[in-house]
């Protein structure tokens, strides 16, 4: 790393004026991040305040979108609904995930490290094709669900709200594990060692030292998964809806698309009611982000962690591990497999009996599966190239800059994650029938969803690249500016190549999570516009599941090639760096 910047200080030697002045760029960068990530909800709040839609001429001020929202019965049977949902999501995903954590970073536990990376599966893979695959196994006629009942064991159903949880929970789980085994792993271990050394035993250690030493972690991954459960809407809408329990996700999405008479004012005003709410769960995670940096213990240079030894609980555990990566991904992924090469997928007749390549024919030959796929991968690649290189430059502004706002930007970038995407996708519904021509065309074509899409998961591109750039000395930074280079020039050649593997990442990261989201676009959507999650949403409530199962395969398969590609790429570039 020395010689690179020293190669790169020489060559800034005699530093050329940049074409646009460094404090222009900062600012055009900053007001590109700002209008896409706030800009979407300032219409959705006019639209909220108006008395009726904005594609209708006239208007006046009016809260009764407001009135009827809140003396809706059906709302706060809904708001009840989610609390349920949120609180035993977050109850379960959070308790397990820090029990793996712990499991995996403070125990002699078998294959810990495999595991350590295997439990973020649930989370990588698309999240609507691995509950379609929950459905077609464990749903109402889902062939392990029939099986049981042929044989007399009871199951828990999973269209029920505990039922739900449980697939919710497994999903979410991996957020808590991070957040908890990133606080362990830079966690000195003295006080760990200390209680050993008074004469507490492992489990004392662990009940008396350990897991306070996490309570902010857990309060921190909490906060977040809750956030997330709240703004679900794949596992309510496929599951809950069917039986009338409906959660506020769906409740707002059946007003604006199944109602005989659309209510567009009530449900931008549910919109608005619900970003304020993650909106506030944010600025709590952020606080709880900092109380964090407080109760933790660092060491500045932690020795060798003295593992806790489980003796005969051992293999116990690393298979309760095992069967909970197995339920959760394996078997639902399996599911999905047999129900796209099968006319139908029943324990009563032998799979093999009912084979067919139908479901795959369609695939290929019918137009909407066709584009769909064909649109997400467009989206994938286009939408993670611009986000990568605008979130590139955002982190360079608000970390190694001196522009006035740069610390608004860190808020903006993580803000869209924390927000439901339906609702991000009503606010550029309203963004686009307010801003003429560009509206117009942005909500004729694939690139209006991919706008909607890129600023839904920048957060992802930033804490990828955020963690690079802080390790990244600012020296070098001053070694430049002591020899004339600029802000733009010091960045090309000294700060951007050293984030480079951080960027490709990044790329990887975003191309998979623009391939597998969904929910915005179910407001942005028009025949000829169609992506896969849509598509899969659409079609299975119409009775096509085997079609389905096989366009959820391929959204699955795409995902982990990528993955598996990145990860073997981003290995070899990072240890090339390195040893540089």
């Amino acid at each position: 790393m020395t010689t690179t910047a020293t190669a790169s200080a020489r060559e800034l030697q005699r530093p050329k004026p940049s074409l646009v002045p460094a404090g222009l760029l900062q600012f055009l960068t900053w007001a590109l991040v700002a209008v896409a990530v706030i800009g979407p909800f300032l219409p959705m709040l006019y639209a909220s305040v108006r008395d009726r839609p904005l594609y209708e001429h006239g208007g006046v001020f009016s809260l009764k979108g407001y009135g009827d929202l809140l003396h809706d019965h059906a709302f706060w049977v809904a708001a009840w609904h989610t609390l349920q949902y949120a609180v035993g999501t977050t109850v379960v995903a959070a308790l397990g995930g820090a029990a793996v954590a712990i499991l995996v970073a403070r125990t002699d536990l078998p294959g810990r490290a495999i595991l350590g990376r295997a439990i973020l599966l649930p989370l990588l893979l698309p999240a609507l094709g691995i509950v379609l695959g929950w459905i077609v196994v464990w749903g109402p006629g889902g062939y392990l669900t029939l099986e049981a009942d042929r044989i007399h064991v009871p199951t828990l159903s999973i269209n029920t709200i505990p039922g739900m949880v449980l697939i919710e929970a497994a999903r979410l789980l991996p957020v808590a594990y991070l957040t908890c085994e990133a606080a362990l792993a830079r966690a000195d271990s003295s006080l760990e060692d200390a209680a050993r050394s008074a004469g507490a035993g492992p489990l004392r250690v662990l009940r008396s030292v350990t897991i306070p030493m996490l309570r902010p972690a857990l309060l921190n991954s909490a906060t977040l998964i809750f956030t997330l459960a709240i703004a679900s809407l794949g596992i309510p809408l496929l599951l809950g809806s069917q039986r009338g329990i409906n959660m506020i996700s769906t409740y707002l999405y059946l007003n604006w698309t199944n109602g005989a008479n659309p209510d567009p004012p009530l449900v931008s005003a549910g919109a608005v009611v619900l970003l304020g709410i993650a909106t506030t769960l944010l600025v709590l995670r952020n606080r709880l982000l900092g109380a964090e940096q407080r109760f933790v213990s660092i060491g500045g240079k932690a020795g060798r962690t003295a593992l806790v030894s489980l003796r005969a609980f051992r293999w116990p555990l690393a298979v309760a591990i095992l069967l909970y990566l197995v339920f959760s991904t394996l078997i639902p992924v399996l599911g999905l497999a047999a129900m796209s090469l099968v006319v139908v997928l029943t324990p009563l007749v032998a799979p093999w009996k009912l084979f067919t390549w139908e479901h795959w024919h369609a695939l290929a030959h019918d137009g909407v599966f066709r584009n769909s796929i064909e649109h997400s991968l467009m989206i994938s690649v286009v939408g993670a190239i611009l986000t990568t290189i605008v979130v590139a430059l955002a982190t360079l502004v608000a970390h190694r800059s001196r522009f006035p706002a740069r610390r608004t930007l860190p808020f903006l970038m993580l803000y869209p994650r924390a927000t439901p995407g339906l609702i991000i996708g009503i606010g550029f519904f309203w963004a686009y029938l307010l801003t003429g021509a560009f509206g117009d065309y942005m909500r004729t074509s694939i690139w209006g969803i991919m706008l909607a899409f890129c600023v839904r998961d920048l957060p992802f591109a930033y804490v990828v690249m955020y963690p690079t750039l802080a390790r990244i000395g600012e020296e070098l930074d001053r070694a430049a500016r002591s020899v004339g280079a600029g802000w733009w020039t010091t960045s090309r050649k000294i700060v951007l190549p050293l984030l480079r593997p951080a960027v490709f990442a990044s790329f990887i990261l975003m191309f998979v999570e623009l391939l597998n989201d969904y929910d915005p676009a179910l407001f942005l959507v028009k025949p000829g516009t169609e992506v896969i999650g849509t598509t899969m949403l659409d079609q299975f409530l119409q009775g096509m599941v085997g079609p389905v199962a096989a366009l959820a395969l391929v959204q699955v398969a795409a995902t982990v090639i990528v993955l598996a590609i990145g990860t073997a790429v981003f290995k070899t570039r990072v240890t090339g760096g390195h040893d540089a």
